[in-house]
């Protein structure tokens, strides 16, 4: 099981920037389906010399949820354990990130972080913290017991600053068998395949193209006792497992368990069912049900609450609602996961794929041999944790190119989701004369300056120059990329030496690839982002960062004028760059 997962590791060589951290991005991929990991990496990623034991915060506003990481690459493969001083600095991280409502004395390469953490909490946007250590050996119990220490420091502080908001809190060792797993689940539908008797009061089928299900009510003391015998494994189909229960009132699995002891008999009506993937399924009699495999789709939180409730506190009996799904076509199994599984709930961009827009340009891109644009909706035929290459693109991320390059930073990095729910915005991110040729130029800018902010990490801090080391500064705050997005698309009939009447008009002569593209970039890239610093500093510091208009076209007006005066200095890098573009 562990060999399938290195070998998949050692083939998303685009991770190999990353160098000690390629493990834990490819965890968060594999957890979340994120489509575009490099653009969450360029934010995310807080590795750095005074990171306080954060090596990533992933802020995830649309889904409820922050992940808050530290991970360890061991070159002895052969050690038993990972450190758990490592994993105990966990609890130096939690008390930096959660413990203050005022940003005093926090580091300023954790500051941006800080802030948008504490916005989103602010706004009771966050329904649940994860914490991770992410490790390539064997887990242990001192490791485990240091994360649950710094898991319940953060409950408690999050319950001391926020008392009103309802936060789950859990800790998770993603040692190399719990990270294996989860890849061999999401390769694998069904990892239990036996054969279960089960006492129903009555079931009934329905059908449809590729798959037919079998709907009843099973007692819960038979998924009881499916959890005690198989665990983790009859979550197969969910990348994460039972998140266990914690004493917060807005903890979903603590209310199933009291449920459970209280009012059993209601259990029915309070909880959504159970979803499940079988082999196959027969009906024996009125009253008894016989199925082959059981892989639990959507409801590995009830199974397991229930089957974590003490034997003795079972009380009467009680049944839940489930579905069996039989279905042999891996395309409509991978949709049935996907729809099923309530850790990836619908986002905004989901009600756009239909746009005509949007199914114009998922052509277009299909012409350009660009993979991954899906106009909105996720999860296309191809497992994104298995698409590396150099010609892809997500359309999160190009949304988010768009609206900076075209003067909107604020709402690429602050208002993502309402890209695709608002038609207002809609409308001016993706006009009808937007192409797929313009969004490759100005995502491909974006990924520039994401690899630039890779190479700078890549230097020793102590080896860094000083503008090297004022511009690795600078990429860490957070919202940094998409202003720069921002204000070189403000200059960009500087680059071009020529007036634009259609600035989205703009595109590269050739038809390039995603990494060629980026690389076109590149000299313009470090070129200009010169006097990010000095320049494009201000909105970025301020508590209101990219939301304060105001301070960014001061600092954008800034940018420009400077451009404009050293033009002639970098005269032969515009004039190459300007050589590749139409307009």
């Amino acid at each position: 099981m562990t060999d399938s997962l290195e070998v998949a590791l050692q083939k998303r060589v685009d991770l190999d920037q990353y160098d000690s951290n390629k493990r834990l991005l490819f965890a968060l991929q594999l957890t979340f389906d994120i489509e575009d990991i490099n653009t969450v990496a360029a934010t995310a990623l807080t590795d750095s010399g005074n990171d306080k034991a954060c090596d990533l915060l992933y802020i995830d506003r649309d889904g409820g949820r922050v992940v808050l990481a530290q991970g360890y690459e061991a070159q002895n493969t052969q050690k038993l354990q990972a450190p758990a001083s490592k994993a105990a600095t966990l609890h130096q991280a939690v008390n930096w990130l959660f413990s203050r409502r005022q940003p005093t004395g926090v580091p300023e390469t954790l500051l941006g972080a800080w802030r948008e953490l504490h916005e989103a909490l602010d706004a009771d946007a966050i329904g649940e913290v994860e914490i991770w250590y992410v490790h390539n050996l064997p887990e242990s119990q001192q490791v485990t017991q240091e994360i649950n220490v710094a898991s319940e420091a953060a409950y408690q502080l999050l319950r001391q600053s926020y008392p009103d908001n309802e936060i789950s809190v859990s800790g998770t060792e993603l040692d190399r068998t719990a990270l294996s797993r989860r890849y061999e689940n999401s390769q694998a539908p069904i990892l239990v395949t036996d054969i279960f008797r089960i006492d129903v009061p009555g079931a009934f089928e329905e059908s449809g193209t590729n798959w037919t299900a079998l709907c009843t009510s099973v007692p819960i003391k038979w998924l009881y006792e499916r959890y005690k015998e198989h665990e983790a494994d009859l979550f197969s189909p969910n990348v994460r497992d039972y998140l266990g229960s914690s004493r917060s009132k807005g903890n979903i699995n603590n209310g199933i368990q009291e449920t459970v002891r209280r009012e059993p008999a209601n259990l029915w009506a309070y909880n959504n069912g159970v979803t499940a993937l079988v082999h196959d399924f027969q009906i024996i009699d009125a009253q008894t049900l016989e199925i082959t495999g059981l892989g639990i789709v959507n409801g590995a939180q009830t199974t397991g609450a229930i089957g974590s409730v003490p034997a003795s506190e079972l009380g009467e009996e009680s049944h839940v609602l489930t579905r069996f799904i039989r279905c042999d076509d891996p395309e409509t199994v991978r949709s049935i996961v996907r729809f099923n599984n309530r850790q990836n709930p619908t986002r905004a961009s989901d009600f756009r794929s239909n746009d005509g827009i949007q199914r114009r340009l998922v052509e277009e891109f299909v012409k350009l041999g660009v993979i991954g644009y899906n106009g909105g909706r996720r999860g296309g035929a191809e497992d994104v944790i298995r698409r590396p290459g150099e010609n892809q693109l997500s359309a999160e991320a190009a949304a988010q190119a768009l609206a900076a390059f075209h003067g909107a930073s604020h709402t690429a990095y602050h208002d993502k989701s309402k890209i695709w729910e608002q038609d207002d915005i809609y409308s001016r991110v993706f006009p009808e004369c937007v192409t797929a040729e313009h969004i490759v130029f100005v995502t491909s800018l974006m990924r520039s300056i994401e690899m630039e902010k890779t190479k700078l990490t890549r230097i020793e801090a102590s080896a860094r120059l000083q503008d090297e080391a004022d511009l690795f500064e600078w990429l860490s705050l957070r919202g940094s990329i998409v202003l720069a997005v921002e204000a070189i698309g403000a200059v960009h009939e500087t680059l071009i030496g020529t007036a634009v009447a259609n600035p989205h008009a703009l595109r590269f002569k050739r038809n390039l690839n995603m990494s060629k593209a980026a690389q076109t970039w590149e000299p313009v890239v470090e070129s200009l982002l010169a006097f990010a610093p000095d320049q494009l500093r201000s909105p970025l510091v301020t508590s209101t960062a990219l939301r304060n208009r105001a301070a960014v076209d001061q600092a954008v007006k800034s940018f420009r004028a400077q451009v404009n005066s050293a033009r002639r200095h970098s005269k032969a890098t515009f004039e190459t760059f300007s050589q590749h573009v139409l307009y």
